[in-house]
């Protein structure tokens, strides 16, 4: 098969202090297809796949050499070990993403566990592209709310289940903040979104359920603004917040490089603020709920730009650096 592997530097390995290029990425052929060995492993022949800004970053990614990523997935089951004992079965059309400590997606093959909850039925109506955006994003969006954030899930049929939470979001309109505003909006919150322009983002954010649209420098004339807060982007917006929030509110970070943001920022003041830092993880129940949102079309998928597993190297700049358009880039194969 065909997949695209992170080459090693001939003269000093890549890592923290000297990340890989987009030159590292090649796509190899004549790679070995992986195959089912136990209980859970499913083998998805890969229709489309996201790149992720700095994925070639992470040293998860660079812990050992020939490594493909690629997290998200949308694509067709075409082996499972046990056809009489797995609820999936060839030919079924599935989505989802592989745990974020390791990748291997983007490769014509990719083997998921079904165990870890790497894998969920694909919605009949969303295409392959489309489902490939979603899972990172809205799982981290999910997770974030309803999990850490302690909101009560809405259900499809359209119930809102959290009617006078107000929920901020830090980075609404991101890859994560748009599935942060919708998921929020669908639970009946009251949601305020925030991000650095009102003038690009106000119109868009209104039309994915946000009942106020605010630019950063606009929230710190407030006070007990929100029950609940998600922040995505981290730095300074997130050391500002914290006078933001109601008695015994909780503010959620999923930004990367405010992992120890909860030591570092957390006033004395302010104990009464439940704060969490998490990372996103595999959950076929979670992306399933997700899914029927998709399939009745109250969710809206993103799709920026399509590239073909072959221009993988400028594909990844794209997904790297700033852009005009909104949502993921997609790598198809």
């Amino acid at each position: 098969m065909q997949a695209v592997r992170i080459h090693p530097n001939p003269s000093k390995p890549w890592g923290p202090e000297n990340p890989a290029p987009s030159s590292a990425l090649h796509l190899d052929s004549n790679i070995p297809i992986p195959k089912p060995s136990k209980p859970g492993d499913v083998l998805v022949r890969v229709k489309a796949t996201t790149l992720v800004r700095d994925t070639l970053t992470w040293p998860e990614m660079l812990a050992k050499e020939y490594l493909t990523p690629g997290n998200d997935f949308a694509g067709v089951v075409e082996a499972v070990v046990d056809e009489n004992s797995s609820e999936l079965k060839p030919g079924d059309n599935v989505f989802g993403m592989i745990n974020a400590d390791h990748g291997g997606a983007w490769a014509q093959y990719a083997l998921v566990d079904a165990e870890k909850g790497e894998i969920a039925r694909k919605p009949p109506h969303v295409g392959f592209e489309e489902a490939a955006s979603v899972p990172l994003s809205a799982l981290t969006a999910w997770q974030a709310l309803f999990h850490k954030g302690g909101i009560a899930a809405p259900s499809s049929n359209g119930s809102a289940t959290a009617k006078g939470t107000n929920v901020l979001i830090i980075g609404a309109s991101g890859n994560v903040g748009i599935f942060l505003v919708q998921l929020a909006a669908l639970a009946g919150c009251h949601v305020i979104a925030a991000s650095t322009s009102n003038a690009r983002n106000e119109d868009f954010l209104k039309s994915l359920g946000a009942s106020e649209v605010v630019e950063y420098s606009q929230l710190w004339a407030r006070s007990a603004v929100y029950d609940v807060a998600v922040d995505t982007v981290g730095g300074e917006v997130l050391s500002k917040i914290w006078p933001l929030a109601a008695p015994n509110a909780t503010l959620v970070s999923v930004d990367s490089a405010s992992y120890d943001f909860v030591k570092e920022l957390q006033p004395t003041s302010r104990q009464d603020v439940k704060a969490i830092w998490f990372i996103v993880w595999s959950s076929q129940e979670d992306l399933t709920q997700v899914a029927a949102f998709l399939e009745a079309g109250t969710l809206k998928t993103f799709v920026s730009a399509t590239y073909p597993i072959e221009k993988v190297q400028e594909a990844y700049e794209v997904a790297s650096g700033r852009s005009t358009k909104r949502g993921k880039i997609i790598l198809t194969i």
